[in-house]
């Protein structure tokens, strides 16, 4: 990514409304501010064989316009009170102990949750010390067969 060629400002953003910086908006209505991302675009020249694809949970029905007009998110579904985000937690572990996902997946897989149902849940795994990465990034359990390894120390 070159910073000088690479920077992209989207006024008008979805924002999550934890953002300090956004003014307070009433239960249920999505507030909306500028965005800066990076465009990572795969640069002429490059082998793509470089480069892996990422998705993103839920793209494909997001629709910016709804939001511009003002739609608001519906409740969830289910609670998110303790014991739901601790059996939460205990289906991911067993999701991510049999093959490790992306992010993307595990709210794909567990999507009658919502969002921050499944960002505690994956927070509980974490506190819990439960939680890893391997090679690709990807959650996985800690100490697991696909748990990354930190490189070995020079002598």
């Amino acid at each position: 990514v070159q910073g000088d060629k690479d920077i992209v400002i989207i006024p008008g953003a979805r924002a999550k409304p934890l953002d300090p910086s956004l003014p307070v908006t009433p239960p249920g209505v999505v507030p909306t501010g500028a965005k800066v991302g990076v465009d990572a675009t795969i640069p002429e020249g490059v082998p793509r064989e470089r480069f892996e694809r990422i998705a993103y949970a839920y793209a494909e029905r997001a629709k910016i316009d709804d939001y511009l007009r003002g739609k608001t998110d519906l409740s969830s579904v289910r609670a998110n009170d303790e014991k739901t985000i601790a059996d939460l937690a205990g289906k991911i572990h067993k999701l991510i102990e049999a093959e490790p996902k992306y992010y993307q997946e595990i709210a794909e897989y567990f999507n009658e949750y919502n969002f921050q149902a499944v960002a505690r849940a994956l927070g509980k795994l974490h506190n819990e010390e439960k939680l890893w990465q391997d090679a690709r990034g990807r959650a996985c359990v800690r100490d697991s067969k696909f748990a990354a390894r930190a490189p070995a120390k020079p002598e």
